[in-house]
């Protein structure tokens, strides 16, 4: 279980940052973005926010990935407003710049931005993308794996904002795997996808024509967070290596790296079967029902039973996994993760079963040994679900009881 300390960690930082004196706060933020940050100060009647994010979504800039900074500076104020007036000796009036990491300007206008002006300007700042900067380095050092994967992600963030212009897609959300699965995205035609996709395309291949399995979750992530699924080029590149993903977890079941890296590429192209994969892995002799699929794979597993009503085989799988975890005293990190990851699942299907009876023994258990308020709510809420305010009223009166 983590420490209350350590989980009180990122509410002090926010609230540090939050403290901070806005020029000081300001001047971090430009830290952070070291090739450069767009700066716009609006004033009344120049609300130019709007037409700079625009043009930084036009092709000539897009690539360049530059964040933008919009202060509002008309009648009603940022607090930054007066300090960068005074520091860039702004007269009143709206004003855009291109700043580097030590707030320094670098080039700046006082007409409305164009996407042929701040493609000037950034010419004439020599401005370098992300991107840029990592084929550099990789001309240098070609075998580097980091860098490999940084660069497919930065290809990938621009390849999204892409898309996103044309077809309105946005990044995957949550259950969208599932969705796409019976309402497959619209995607690109041919000549969009070549436009937009291509240098992803060639740096997934080129990483799958290396040491891609050291990459690991690094990849798994840039694939997930990809609007992939958009382009036809990136799905058949993920469906032509499906076979290796495959014989590398032949090889390594419980690699939870290339598990990230295929079950990442499987939402991207509408989901491939997870149960025929499981079906060809061979565990390790001794592992027991509850080490039964993967952690890794469970909660793919979870979903694909679910939505074939294979209650069965939820309860095969986590009423072993829940019983090792009760007898081993293991610490799940909280009560909102155990019920999500085990605790909901199996009493949905025990429950569809018919065995109530036990779906309420597992209930009394985690009462009993996680001692946590949240269940009466959640459990409350699940019968309701399923319809069964009967089972509502009675899992609602649940006290926790602790150790």
């Amino acid at each position: 279980m983590r420490s209350p300390l350590l989980m009180l960690i990122p509410a002090l930082l926010m609230a540090q940052r939050s403290a901070l004196p806005p020029a000081e706060s300001f001047d971090r933020e430009l830290k952070q973005n070291r090739l450069g940050t767009w700066l716009v100060l609006e004033d009344e009647g120049a609300a130019w926010g709007a037409a700079a994010r625009a043009a930084l979504d036009e092709e000539a800039l897009v690539a360049l990935n530059l964040p933008l900074r919009v202060v509002s500076g008309g009648g009603k104020p940022d607090v930054l407003a007066a300090t960068l007036r005074e520091r860039f000796s702004w007269a009143k009036g709206a004003h855009w710049a291109l700043v580097d990491m030590k707030g320094r300007v670098l080039v700046e206008g006082s007409s409305q931005p164009t996407v042929a002006g701040l493609s000037a300007a950034a010419d004439q700042a020599g401005a370098k993308s992300r991107a840029q900067e990592l084929e550099d380095f990789l001309r240098r050092n070609p075998d580097h794996l980091e860098a490999q994967v940084a660069l497919l992600r930065e290809r990938v963030v621009v390849a999204n904002r892409r898309t996103s212009k044309i077809l309105g897609a946005a990044p995957e959300k949550p259950g969208a795997a599932q969705a796409a699965a019976s309402h497959p995205p619209r995607q690109l035609d041919a000549e969009n996808d070549q436009k937009i996709w291509a240098p992803s395309v060639q740096q997934l291949e080129r990483l799958f024509q290396g040491a891609w399995r050291e990459a690991g979750i690094e990849l798994g992530l840039a694939l997930r967070t990809s609007s992939a699924e958009y382009s036809p080029a990136m799905v058949a590149v993920l469906t032509r290596y499906k076979g290796d993903m495959e014989e590398a977890l032949r090889r390594k079941p419980n690699g939870w790296e290339v598990w990230m890296i295929w079950l990442s590429a499987s939402r991207k192209c509408g989901g491939w079967s997870l149960g025929s994969l499981l079906q060809s892995l061979q565990p390790l002799p001794g592992t027991t029902a509850g080490e039964w699929p993967p952690v890794m794979a469970l909660n793919e597993f979870i979903k694909d039973a679910k939505a074939r009503h294979d209650w069965p085989a939820i309860r095969e799988v986590l009423e072993a996994r829940w019983e090792d975890m009760r007898i081993t005293d293991f610490k799940w990190g909280g009560g909102d993760a155990l019920w999500n990851a085990i605790i909901s699942p199996l009493v949905e299907a025990l429950v569809s079963l018919g065995d109530v009876g036990t779906a309420e023994q597992i209930l009394n258990e985690v009462n009993e040994v996680a001692g946590w308020p949240g269940l009466p709510t959640q459990a409350r809420n699940l019968a309701t679900r399923l319809n069964r305010p009967d089972l509502a009223t009675r899992w609602g009166a649940l006290t926790p009881k602790g150790r």
